[in-house]
């Protein structure tokens, strides 16, 4: 199905506080295929199937909508002030992104060593690593250099590097007419019951502070013998995660079906105080964390598959 017949397929709409919902189920779905119309958007879907965070955003909505799900992309412990240093994305510091670009050259010998069929050895990884440090020296673009630093964390964070664990740079979601086919493969593959498809948006002035698409990364990434993944699923990558000011709701699929769309109660906040505000206008809400003081990029966030917690603020 393409997106509008993923609209068209709802088979009932409920509101994430439970109250009950005072419009049609069509003027809810114009408002859903209206957004995909909006020239200043990009619209996203993002499967989930994860059983410890499936279960909060279904038996626990305010979480989801009232938090949003957040990258820990800068894990700003004071007890670690290097690897603080490191993630925070405001500082870009070629020695210390040299050490972890060493750090990352020894696990990846040990991949080799351990996996034969990788065809790669010692020598490539060393030949790869000089020249990868020579054009970090070089560079003087903060951009790119930001952009092989996330790619670092991420690729540290993927091979299981203890310090990286909890650390992910973004969040990836799809977007296009089969983003929600496209989401669903990865909500589908945990083999539960049901899954949930995040029906969310981006301001497109945001690229490149907020998010970034695959097709960018790949560009940048390729000028320092770098790779990503082939964007097979039209990806953008959140920065920052899911703000819930830009989460519509959420599609529940049981089995093989659409069991319901859960709607973001600040939705429908807005549409009952005023009938043609739309999905991409701007939304506002008060939230626990005081954005207003220390900025929704100062806080950061840990989550344990039961709630969130604020890991630390940047000074």
């Amino acid at each position: 199905m393409n997106e509008r017949e993923w609209i068209e397929s709802i088979p009932k709409f409920e509101c994430s506080d439970g109250r009950q919902l005072k419009f049609t189920d069509e003027f809810i779905k114009d408002k859903l295929k209206k957004a995909l119309l909006n020239e200043d958007i990009i619209c996203l879907a993002r499967g989930e199937g994860r059983r410890k965070i499936l279960n909060d955003i279904v038996f626990h909505p305010e979480i989801l909508f009232d938090w949003g799900e957040k990258s820990v992309h800068a894990f700003l412990n004071n007890k670690n002030e290097y690897l603080r240093r490191f993630c925070d994305p405001e500082i870009i510091d070629k020695d210390v992104m040299i050490d972890y670009i060493t750090k990352y050259a020894e696990e990846l010998k040990q991949y080799y060593r351990r996996y034969i069929y990788l065809r790669g050895n010692e020598q490539d990884v060393n030949f790869f690593v000089d020249k990868l440090i020579k054009q970090i020296r070089r560079e003087d673009d903060r951009t790119e250099l930001l952009c092989v630093k996330e790619w670092l964390i991420y690729a540290l964070h993927t091979m299981g590097e203890k310090e990286f664990k909890k650390i992910t740079p973004c969040i990836s979601c799809s977007y296009g007419t089969n983003r929600f086919n496209t989401a669903q493969r990865f909500g589908r593959g945990y083999k539960n019951n049901y899954f949930v498809l995040m029906d969310c948006w981006v301001d497109k002035t945001e690229e490149g502070r907020a998010y970034k698409r695959t097709e960018y990364v790949n560009t940048v990434l390729g000028r320092y013998g770098l790779k990503w993944f082939r964007n097979t699923h039209n990806e953008i990558m959140l920065k920052y995660g899911i703000f819930p000011q830009k989460l519509v709701g959420y599609y529940l699929v049981d089995r093989n079906s659409t069991y319901k769309y859960v709607i973001n109660r600040h939705y429908v906040d807005e549409w009952e105080r005023n009938s043609k505000f739309e999905i991409g206008d701007p939304i506002y809400f008060e939230q626990i964390i005081d954005f207003k003081n220390v900025g929704p990029y100062n806080t950061i966030y840990e989550y344990d598959g039961r709630s969130f917690s604020i890991a630390a603020r940047r000074r």
